[in-house]
C-alpha cells in the first residue's frame, strides 16, 4: 500500500531523479526506445448528461457543441483504418454518455469486433458501465476501458455533482471483474491543490490492482 508520505516524497524529488528513477523503471518493462501511437474517435459527441466542469461535451455548458447520434459502425472501422495504417495500434473509442443504453450495446459491441478484426487493440470510454455490460465488451474483445477518477476524492465534488467519486470506482470494478485491462488517470490543471495530485496517484496506486495505462490532461 502507497502512502501519502511516499507520494508526497515523490512529488518533492528533485527533477532530474525523477527522470532517472522513471527512465529506470521504464527500461526494467519497456522497450526504451519504442513509443506506441494510438488514436482517439469520439464515436457520440455532445449532450452529455453529466456536469463535469472541464468538458465541452456536457449538456450543462454553452459550448457551442452541437450534439451528435452515434456514429454508424462502417465510419467508425473506416476511421480506424485510417488509423492502422498511419501507425497506430491503439484504437480508442469515446462516447459522450453518463452510460450507454441497451439499444446503444449492439452497435458498440460490433466497433470493438471490428477494430479488433483490423489487428489493433482496442479501448472504449462509454461512461458508467455495469457488470452485464462490461462483460459483452470482454467477449466483443475489448482490451481497454478508460475511465478516469479526475482528481482527489476531496476535490471531486467541486467540479462534478451528477456522480460520486464512489461511481468511478465503481466502474472500476466492473471494467477488472470482467477481465478488461483498466486505463484510468485524471487531469491536472483544474484548480486543485498539489495534495490533490498526490491523493489521486494514492488512489490510483492503491487500487486492487495497478491499472494497465494512467492517461494524465493537462487543461
Amino acid at each position: 500500500m502507497w502512502t501519502q508520505a511516499e507520494a508526497r516524497a515523490l512529488s518533492e524529488a528533485p527533477f532530474n531523479d525523477l527522470l532517472f528513477l522513471a527512465q529506470t523503471i521504464h527500461r526494467q518493462n519497456f522497450d526504451p526506445n519504442k513509443v506506441q501511437l494510438s488514436r482517439l474517435l469520439s464515436i457520440k459527441t455532445g449532450g452529455c448528461p453529466e456536469d463535469c466542469g472541464y468538458c465541452s461535451q456536457s449538456a450543462h455548458h454553452e459550448t457551442g457543441l452541437k450534439a451528435s447520434k452515434l456514429m454508424e459502425v462502417r465510419r467508425v472501422i473506416a476511421e480506424a483504418t485510417k488509423a492502422r495504417d498511419a501507425g497506430a495500434t491503439r484504437y480508442c473509442m469515446g462516447a459522450a454518455w453518463r452510460n450507454p443504453k441497451a439499444r446503444d450495446m449492439n452497435a458498440v459491441v460490433a466497433m470493438v469486433e471490428g477494430v479488433k478484426a483490423l489487428g489493433m487493440e482496442t479501448c472504449m470510454t462509454l461512461g458508467m458501465i455495469d457488470l452485464e455490460q462490461a462483460a459483452r465488451l470482454k467477449q466483443a474483445g475489448l482490451d481497454y476501458y478508460n475511465h478516469n477518477i479526475d482528481t482527489s476524492e476531496r476535490y471531486y465534488s467541486e467540479i462534478i455533482s451528477t456522480r460520486s467519486f464512489a461511481d468511478r470506482l465503481e466502474t472500476l470494478e466492473h471494467v477488472r471483474q470482467s477481465g478488461i485491462k483498466v486505463c484510468c488517470g485524471g487531469i491536472v490543471g483544474m484548480g486543485e491543490e498539489p495534495a490533490d495530485r498526490i491523493d489521486m496517484l494514492v488512489t490510483l496506486a492503491n487500487l486492487p490492482e495497478h491499472p494497465e495505462s494512467v492517461p494524465i490532461n493537462m487543461l
